[in-house]
Parts: structure tokens; C-alpha cells; sequence
């Protein structure tokens, strides 16, 4: 996947369809913890958006959950560092019946890399300066980047490919699907549900698998309380959700199977703006050694959470050496103090002063994650506070994020970015900030855009040892630290399927005698 998650917990409520097999009125039931927000896949950044338009939009390609790339609407491949040839599968279709060609694909691309659209995709998922060049009688596409791009193919599956009428009248993607996916979204009702129905004659999924097995339809629920979903899973009115708090205990003791995914959770983004306490250093380092970052971690994930390795790469990473764990700041908060100290600050009145300015940071954090991030998050301000910072939490949801992150009203986010390849946290953590960019945190790290200029200069993952050298600068800067990864588990019955980074793979769905 190549979003920008913050907190994606998938949820499910409402009837299951029940009775008969795939193929025979078989409806799955699945949901999302909040209301995902706009569908466009050209312009949505957040992972439960991501989620549910994987049913709709395919890619050029797919990378399995192994980490290999295998086909998608594209049968074959050639990459190096600066092009890339496709040729797509013959018979691949569109919502309306109308022909995938390859001039529609380069259209989608030419639009993305157009700087006047300001696309959040150019720079991160397509490279900026490319050209792409196409073929409708041969069914090629030739892609060509000005500079190394070393995961051009992977990032070719990130992409999800939206089809002319949807190029033409994109206000009606927010609600609306337009792709070549196994399933149409054919009912959208923002804040309660979303219906996706099986389309006939998909033959072109990832490495060929087809939809002909998978549920007539998957509706999506939009409910937050937890032991509401627990209970209607247990009660035989759900078919997956996922349940990350006390009550998977419940799920355990019943008997009820999962698959879990690893995903991102417990990163910290500082705001480097001249303009923010967070642009010291210092400051940025005291605030991170003041808190436990492991009680944290521990609370955020009920004690089941996953130590992580790499930054925002939570599954099947391109380059899986550790680039976290020796660079995480250690708890202390007498160093916290001498740091402060050391920088100019005083205490005064129990809080930390500067030139008459009392230390205080607004935290934005994923209010709707669940009660275990919420309790975590309050203690975390519990712990700043007693150390004498003063704290103003900013809940989030899934839509409004990425638009809170952009105001660059904040100091230290609690916002997770998940990602598929290195090379697409350079938008993040270099370049230009919002509104133009994706750069939140105005981060400017010499050295990061050193070893990463290096490294997008070798093809793929020979380049590991530079984006691994790259993403243990931005920690021991202190631009991001990540700490805790969620272990999601998917709990269902009656259904079987794989997950990746992104949620359960649609292609996969199946149903099983269990119920």
C-alpha cells in the first residue's frame, strides 16, 4: 500500500446475508471504525479509504503479502532505474463495460504528474517529471522518470487506475466507483454504510485469480463502539470485524478465528516550522525522553503490540534490515530536564519557561482508534504535564487528519504513516511543506536527503543499506519516532482470506462451512 494511515481499525455491524454460497445472494459484512471520507482515489490519503477502493480500482500490479510483485491489469513487466514497460491483459473492462486501454492509464498518470492538479500522489506514488508514452493497438504503456526512480513496478501497484468517465467527472468518485475492480460501489451513505456488488467476468486479478468465488456482495458499517461489533460477531449478525481492545479475550474464549495484520500505530511527527517550539531540537528530544514510549505503546495495544523496525513499512518491507530499535530515545526524564535546560529553559510555577513563553504543544492524535489509543494518548499528557509542559489534545478521525496535519497548527502528531516502499516517505519528510507539498513537519534533514539521493540511485532493494541508513537519521534527529506497532486481528465467521498492509485482499474472500 502507499497511504498515509492514521489509525485505520476496520469494524463491522449491521446483518450478515447469510444462508446460501458465494455466488447465491451471499453478503459479507464487514465495517470501519469512522466514516472514511471521500472514495476519490486520486485525491484520498487515509487508509480506510485506501481499504474500501481496493474493491473497486485495481493496479498495474499487485504485491502479495510474501512481498512478490506479481500481475495485475498488466500481464508482463521490464523495469530499470529510470523506465518501465507494461503490457496489459487483453479483456480487462471498466464499471460500464467499456475497454481498459492503455491511453486511458496514461492519461490518469499524465494528469497526476501535472503540477498545476496538484495531486498528493505526484512525488510520493508517481514520480515527478514522468512521462508516460502509450500503445492501444500493441496494449503497452512505457513509462519514463528524468531522474533514478528505483521502485518504479511497486509503486506501479500502488496506484489505483480510475477510468475516463471518472477522470472526466471526478466530484462524483467521493461517492461513486469508476475502476476495473472485482466489485462497483452501487449504494454510498456517508456516516452509516457502504455496498459493494460482485461484477461478473473479472478474470484479472492479482496473478490472475478471478472473483467468481468471492461473496455477492460486501457491505461496509460505520460503527465505533467495540463491544457492540464483539457482540454482534458473537451473536451471528457480523462476519469480520476487527476487535483490538479487551474484548478479542471474548472473541478468544468463544472459539472465533483471526488473521492478524501488522500495522503502524504509535509514531510521533514534530512540527520543525520556525514558527513551532517543536523547531529545537532539543526540545523535540526532551519531549520524547519525558514520556515512557513503551508504557505507551503497551497501553495503545492492550500489551499486544509489535515492536517495529522500519519506519511506516509495517508488512513484507522491500528492505527489512532494523533501522528503529537502536535509535529509539530512552525514558529519563532528569536528561529530559537537563536537555531543556541546556537549550535556555527554566522552571517556573512547575512549567518549563523561555523569553516569558511557557513550553506548550498542541497533539494532534486518532481520537476514534479505539479507547486503548485514547487512554494511551491521555497518558501521555499526563506524563508532559507532570514533567511541566502544558498539552491541548486535537482528536482526529480518519477525514480530517491529513486537513488537521495541513493547517500546521500542531507540535507533536500522533499519525502514522504506512507506506509500501522507502522511496515514498520522501514527500513526507523532505521537499515542500503544505499547502503545496506534503512536507507537515517542514522537515529539513541534510543528511536524510544525502543517503536517500544515494539510494534512489540503485535499482530496488540494492539500494537498502542508504534508505536504512536514511530512516535511522530522521529518528536520531528526532523528525519522527516510531515506537509500536498494532497487531490487528481480523476476527470472522464463516470466512477465509489474506491480509496485507492495506486490509484483507478482496480477491481472497471466501466462504467456509464455519458459521
Amino acid at each position: 500500500m502507499g497511504t498515509l494511515v492514521l489509525g485505520l481499525v476496520a469494524a463491522g455491524c449491521g446483518g450478515s446475508g447469510g444462508g446460501g454460497a458465494a455466488g447465491d445472494g451471499d453478503t459479507l459484512t464487514v465495517g470501519v471504525v469512522a466514516d472514511p471520507g471521500g472514495l476519490n482515489p486520486l485525491t484520498a490519503l487515509n487508509a480506510s479509504a485506501f481499504m474500501l477502493n481496493r474493491f473497486s480500482y485495481d493496479g498495474l500490479l499487485n504485491i502479495q503479502p510474501d512481498g512478490r510483485v506479481v500481475s495485475g491489469v498488466a500481464e508482463k513487466w521490464t523495469s530499470d532505474l529510470t523506465t518501465a514497460s507494461f503490457t496489459l491483459k487483453r479483456g480487462v473492462t471498466c464499471d460500464d463495460g467499456t475497454p481498459l486501454t492503455a491511453s486511458a492509464i496514461a492519461a490518469q498518470y499524465a494528469y497526476i504528474a501535472e503540477p498545476a492538479n496538484a495531486s498528493p500522489m505526484l512525488g510520493m506514488i508517481v514520480p515527478t517529471g514522468l512521462t508516460v508514452s502509450a500503445d492501444d493497438a500493441a496494449g503497452t504503456l512505457t513509462f519514463k522518470t528524468p531522474e533514478p526512480t528505483p521502485f518504479l513496478l511497486r509503486n506501479a501497484a500502488t496506484l489505483q487506475l480510475v477510468c475516463p468517465s471518472g477522470m472526466r467527472a471526478q466530484g462524483r468518485l467521493d461517492h461513486a466507483s469508476d475502476g476495473t475492480g472485482p466489485y462497483r460501489l452501487t449504494e454510498a451513505v456517508p456516516g452509516d454504510h457502504f455496498t459493494f456488488t460482485k461484477r461478473q467476468g473479472y478474470t484479472w486479478g492479482p496473478d490472475g485469480v478471478d472473483n467468481a468465488r468471492t461473496p455477492d456482495r460486501v457491505v461496509f458499517k460505520v460503527i465505533g463502539n467495540e463491544s457492540t461489533r464483539t457482540n454482534l460477531l458473537l451473536g451471528g449478525q457480523l462476519d469480520v470485524t476487527t476487535v483490538v481492545g479487551p474484548d478479542r479475550s471474548r472473541l478468544a474464549a468463544a472459539g472465533i478465528k483471526s488473521t492478524a495484520m501488522q500495522d503502524p500505530l504509535g509514531q510521533l511527527l514534530f512540527n520543525e516550522d520556525p514558527n513551532r517550539v517543536t523547531a529545537d531540537p532539543q526540545v523535540r528530544r526532551a519531549l520524547v525522553t519525558a514520556i515512557d514510549l513503551r508504557q505507551l505503546g503497551a497501553v495503545a495495544t492492550g500489551g499486544k503490540g509489535v515492536r517495529p523496525t522500519r519506519l511506516g513499512t509495517a508488512m513484507s518491507p522491500p528492505c527489512p534490515t532494523d533501522s528503529v530499535t537502536a535509535n529509539l530515545p530512552t525514558h529519563d526524564v532528569d536528561r529530559a530536564a537537563e536537555m531543556l535546560r541546556t537549550a535556555g529553559w527554566k522552571k517556573s510555577g512547575g512549567y518549563w519557561t523561555k523569553d516569558g513563553r511557557q513550553l506548550s504543544i498542541a497533539v494532534p492524535y486518532p481520537g476514534l482508534s479505539g479507547t486503548q489509543v485514547v487512554a494511551a494518548a491521555e497518558l501521555a499528557v499526563k506524563q508532559w504535564k507532570s514533567f511541566g509542559v502544558k498539552v491541548t489534545l486535537q482528536p482526529t478521525t480518519p477525514a480530517t487528519k491529513v486537513s488537521t496535519l495541513m493547517t500546521g497548527q500542531w507540535d507533536v502528531a500522533w499519525a502514522s504513516l504506512s507506506l509500501s516502499t522507502p522511496d515514498q516517505m520522501l514527500p513526507f519528510y523532505s521537499g515542500t511543506k503544505p499547502p503545496e507539498g506534503l512536507n507537515f513537519g517542514s522537515v529539513q534533514n541534510p543528511e536524510y536527503e544525502r543517503l536517500t539521493a544515494l539510494a534512489m540511485a540503485k535499482p530496488d532493494t540494492s539500494g537498502c543499506a542508504e534508505w536504512t541508513a536514511a530512516e535511522e537519521e530522521l529518528m536520531k534527529r528526532i523528525d519522527v519516532i516510531t515506537f509500536m506497532d498494532s497487531n490487528v486481528p481480523y476476527f470472522t465467521r464463516g470466512y477465509a482470506f489474506e491480509v496485507d498492509g492495506g486490509g484483507f485482499l478482496p480477491t481472497s474472500l471466501r466462504r467456509t462451512d464455519a458459521r
